[in-house]
């Protein structure tokens, strides 16, 4: 049979039940329906028969009582069914003749036998979300700028824009030698005389985009399957609808979050490759549960949720600040537990000074991981802390009650102690710390705080990281650096030393330190930008060092401060399975600063700078390349493809580092 026949039958009008996905047709798509219709109008008026199939419609009919039209529940065609009444629409609006606007609009979009339960007597019923922006269109009504960006309306205006050139003959051609020439299958399904049609079961399994169904979509039907089409109605517009318009785009995310929570136990990432294993998972979890609590469960969890995600506030600014800085830092992995907090806290286990604290813990926690470049394990680890949320509110001590926590776990989990982020600091590149140079900007930000007590504000299109000393030098800089100037530019120029934030609306560039300190001290100079740099006439290695150490203090003491008895531990758990097996970087944490010497050669030694890296001759390295470097220098025959286990060839305080138990 043919589409616009179906389309254009009073006796029924089309419902798209609320377990389907909203309408999410691309641009693309619509260019391609557009291009078939286009293609086989034009072969039609060649007097070629053409005809063009366009899939399947699956439907469930519901009988509406003597002498009104049946109502056909769309189980697969919803997205083309839409799509096609949009070119209608668009048909309608771009011709000319108003007889012509008018068959267009009472054949196909509207249904005058249709009782006064179907609103407007609209012959395609949309899902909630899509409603207001398709009735309106039908309506010929203005759509407000908060529908504009709808896919529906998007695709409106591609398909009015691009037939709007056209004469009206080719127009109406579109419609009676294209359109109406597009057939297809028509399934009807009695889930009432065949158990096996169940058509949620079947929307599950079809897929008309070759896009397959979201987790959201996927998880919206189980929950709604077997209700009635009122019931079901009910719960999407009391529950579901109110998680969509709270989480935009974020709802399979969100469910795979409810479910960390809910469990204590990490699941996978919610992608597109993980949906159907996701998915019998969250089967498994819910088995047996009321659906109503279900969702009214998903409900309450996503308020703190979406204040976690930053897509609303709390209204308490010290802690509206700390949510903001825990995603500039990238905190995707710990939304469940975060969510878990703000959710004790909206229970009121945990007072607005409580919140504050935790949130700030684990802001502290991350970005001292952060400096270290470490991020392993963390996803696996937060869903289960919320399983030990409990024991935190019930602490009288909070802080340190966390951070016990957190130095709990295995080694690659660990929480950095001061000399570990003291020599980091010292030897790291910090210009080009993190994402878009989030992290040195969010640091100096939060030492500025620190200073004054007030924070700069992070969208100022002014605000911008500044090198002391430039990048690029000019003579004038080459002559104030001393002997060495390439050596020094070499080791300092993205040192902590030589890195601020300033407030100004152009770089600085290479101008000369009199004319930078001139800025700072004016209005686009913070504190954190004056102190240790205005009281300087030159700025060289010794100036950069000096500053170096006031910043380092500024960031493991004040900004990222953790309880004294964690400052020089070692904060993993070294009671767990791995512990029991030699590991270099371990070792190496516990000996960071310290001096050990190369045991075929004792008099040649090297620094420890961090876990699994070691300062010798100005370089850094590992212990295995230089064991290697080492062996070929005196002479040793050492193959291409010889690997050295370091920790057997140094030592420190007479003990290699293999033997060593600290």
């Amino acid at each position: 049979m043919y589409l616009l026949d179906s389309l254009s039958n009073n006796d029924v009008t089309f419902f798209i039940p609320p377990y389907q996905r909203n309408y999410e047709w691309l641009t693309d798509n619509c260019r391609v329906l557009l291009s078939d219709v286009k293609k086989v109008a034009a072969s039609n008026l060649t007097d070629v028969k053409t005809e063009h199939f366009f899939g399947s419609i699956v439907y469930v009919v519901e009988e509406a009582g003597f002498g009104l039209p049946d109502k056909y529940v769309l189980t697969d065609g919803q997205q083309r069914i839409t799509t096609t009444m949009l070119l209608l629409m668009a048909l309608r609006d771009s011709i000319d003749d108003p007889a012509y606007q008018e068959t267009i609009q009472r054949r196909y979009l509207e249904n005058d036998r249709a009782d006064n339960s179907v609103e407007y007597k609209i012959k395609l019923k949309q899902v909630e979300t899509d409603w207001e922006a398709y009735k309106l269109l039908v309506l010929r009504s203005d759509v407000p700028a908060t529908l504009k960006n709808s896919a529906v309306h998007q695709n409106y205006l591609f398909f009015r824009k691009a037939i709007e050139p056209l004469p009206d003959a080719e127009k109406k051609n579109l419609l009676e030698k294209g359109l109406m020439r597009f057939s297809i299958i028509s399934i009807q399904l009695e889930p009432d005389r065949n158990p096996w049609e169940n058509p949620q079961e079947i929307f599950e399994s079809m897929n008309s985009l070759g896009k397959p169904l979201s987790l959201a979509d996927l998880v919206r039907n189980y929950l709604l399957m077997g209700k009635s089409t009122g019931q079901q109605t009910a719960l999407y517009n009391g529950y579901w609808l109110t998680l969509e318009k709270r989480l935009p785009g974020t709802l399979s995310e969100f469910i795979r979050d409810w479910m960390q929570a809910d469990q204590h136990k990490s699941y996978k990432v919610a992608r597109e490759n993980n949906y159907k294993e996701l998915y019998g998972a969250f089967k498994d979890i819910v088995r047996g549960r009321s659906v109503e609590a279900l969702f009214e469960s998903f409900v309450r969890f996503s308020h703190p949720y979406s204040i976690v995600c930053g897509l609303e506030s709390t209204g308490h600014q010290r802690l509206d600040q700390v949510i903001f800085d825990l995603n500039v830092i990238g905190v995707a992995p710990a939304y469940s537990y975060l969510t878990e907090v703000l959710a004790a806290w909206e229970a009121e286990a945990l007072n607005d000074a409580d919140v504050v604290t935790v949130l700030t813990c684990v802001r502290t926690y991350l970005l001292r991981r952060r400096v270290l470049g470490l991020t392993q394990a963390e996803n696996k680890f937060y869903p289960v802390l919320g399983g030990q949320l409990y024991e935190l509110t019930s602490s009288p001590d909070l802080s340190d009650t966390l951070f016990r926590q957190l130095s709990s776990q295995e080694y690659a989990l660990r929480l950095p102690n001061d000399d570990e982020m003291a020599s980091k600091l010292r030897a790291m590149n910090f210009y080009n710390l993190g994402r878009s140079r989030n992290y040195p900007r969010l640091l100096l930000s939060m030492a500025e705080e620190s200073l004054t007590k007030a924070r700069p504000k992070w969208d100022d299109p002014r605000l911008q990281l500044e090198h002391i000393m430039p990048q690029k030098m000019s003579a004038d800089w080459r002559q104030m650096l001393g002997e060495d100037p390439e050596a020094v530019h070499q080791e300092y120029v993205n040192n902590v030393g030589n890195i601020t934030l300033i407030r100004h609306n152009q770089e600085l560039g290479n101008k000369s330190f009199g004319d930078k300190k001139e800025t700072y001290a004016g209005q686009s100079g913070l504190q954190v930008t004056q102190n240790r740099i205005l009281d300087r006439d030159v700025w060289d290695a010794e100036a950069i060092r000096r500053r170096q150490d006031y910043i380092i203090d500024l960031i493991t003491v004040h900004i990222l401060e953790i309880p004294k008895r964690f400052r020089r531990a070692s904060n993993w758990n070294q009671n767990d399975g791995e512990s029991a097996q030699f590991d270099s970087r371990r070792t190496l944490n516990q000996l960071i600063g310290e001096t050990i010497e190369y045991v075929s050669n004792p008099m040649i030694t090297a620094k420890v700078i961090s876990d699994s890296r070691v300062l010798f001759e100005s370089d850094e390295w590992a212990l295995g390349p230089l064991t290697k470097v080492l062996k070929e220098r005196s002479g040793a025959t050492v193959s291409k493809t010889s690997n050295f286990h370091g920790a057997s060839n140094w030592s420190w305080d007479g003990t290699k580092l293999v033997d060593l138990e600290l």
